[in-house]
């Protein structure tokens, strides 16, 4: 799922200036009272906001030791079954992170290069009318980086706009049993979107281009999408609780995931993600990942180096690397500037994995909620200013 972060400046200036007096007015705290604090904060969400049922954290910092993790609420709105810290979940674009990451690895492999032409694994049939611009087709010009990093000029069948007919999104909420395919997901941006420019000459965040990926990867591993994600992340690192939403050989137990307060997550309108997404995980698998992609064990350290070279902007204070997100707290906001940066994959319902290198801390959650897009990533700010005044011992 695409997540459009366009980060409330004022709103995090408000809370920023808040949390800085409290901040100077209080000592700091051992690591049992942060943890209380962070436990009440994020009951304290549940509660107050109707379009969550749960809420998921997990903060693991080598740097002082610290490790809690925290699940509060329930499974779905209908359910007293209470959500718990191993609960699996749908992790929206931090698919992304592990499809880009499969691509480095073949890049290693010497399979691919990042610089390979999309038109040497997908047919014309695929790829017509997705790169016409001013009536030229750039199908022919338009690479792997670029569609990894969103600078390809394909159109976004997720969020982008459509010529005719009613945007994707709206089809859901209207009919929220319709189910998609990679290939009639293709095609919706093939019949009813134009591309926004020339291949690498402006960012712009696809869906699209991701289930091209998936379906380039499928070309040259010869085997399915779902099949690749786990002989080459899954089963490695032993992430037994993650797979391919749709892919699995039993039904999914998943928390509840809200789109416009709907909870979908036994609806075929879930379909709507793929490669770009459609990942089912937990917060330790979660963990693993990124662990594994942070030391070395998935790529090497010049294909990492690209993965997270962030030079292209997404908005203010956020940047995009290869399946990644950057997010520069000090531009954000300079009341912000005691906040170190974090980076890594973050989804559409307020779910993520990101680490602070300088700080060597890890923070994964998931909130499930098309409401907490923005939302999500304002509740770290808070979390990380309770966090920061923990007693290193």
């Amino acid at each position: 799922m695409k997540i459009a972060i366009y980060v409330l400046i004022g709103f995090i200036v408000i809370v920023a200036a808040g949390c800085s007096v409290l901040i100077m007015l209080n000592r700091p705290i051992p690591k049992e009272e942060v943890t209380k604090k962070i436990e009440n904060h994020l009951s304290g969400i549940v509660e107050k906001n109707d379009s969550l049922s749960s809420a998921l954290l997990t903060i693991y910092s080598k740097q002082t030791g610290y490790f809690e993790q925290f699940a509060v609420g329930t499974k779905n709105h209908s359910s007293d079954e209470p959500a718990h810290v191993d609960s699996q979940y749908h992790a929206a674009s931090i698919g992304k992170t592990m499809c880009a990451v499969i691509f480095g690895m073949l890049v290693e492999e010497g399979k691919i290069s990042y610089d390979d032409k999309v038109a040497s694994w997908l047919d014309d049939s695929v790829l017509n009318g997705l790169f016409v611009v001013d009536g030229i087709d750039y199908a022919d010009q338009v690479t792997i980086r670029q569609l990894l990093s969103h600078t390809s000029g394909v159109g976004d069948y997720f969020e982008g706009p459509v010529n005719s007919g009613q945007p994707l999104l709206q089809q859901i909420s209207s009919n929220p049993e319709l189910s998609f395919t990679p290939e009639t997901l293709i095609a919706f941006t093939r019949d009813n979107q134009e591309a926004v420019g020339k291949p690498g000459q402006q960012f712009y965040y696809s869906d699209t281009g991701y289930i091209l990926l998936g379906l380039m990867l499928e070309q040259i591993e010869k085997q399915p999408y779902a099949a690749i994600l786990e002989e080459k992340i899954f089963k490695p690192l032993g992430m037994e609780h993650s797979y391919l939403m749709f892919y699995q050989n039993k039904p999914a137990d998943i928390l509840g995931l809200y789109i416009n307060g709907v909870d979908i997550i036994d609806k075929q309108a879930l379909s709507v993600d793929w490669a770009g997404g459609g990942v089912v995980t937990t917060m330790d698998d979660l963990l693993t990942f990124m662990i594994a992609l942070e030391d070395g064990t998935l790529v090497s350290d010049e294909v990492y180096k690209q993965m997270t070279d962030f030079v292209h902007h997404y908005d203010k204070g956020i940047y995009y690397g290869m399946g990644m997100m950057y997010f520069d707290f000090s531009e954000l906001s300079f009341l912000l500037g005691s906040l170190s940066d974090v980076y890594g994959g973050v989804g559409v319902t307020g779910t993520y994995v990101l680490v602070d290198k300088e700080k060597e801390t890890f923070f994964i959650a998931n909130f499930g909620s098309d409401d907490y897009t923005e939302k999500g990533i304002e509740e770290l700010v808070k979390i990380r200013m309770i966090y920061d005044r923990m007693i290193v011992e």
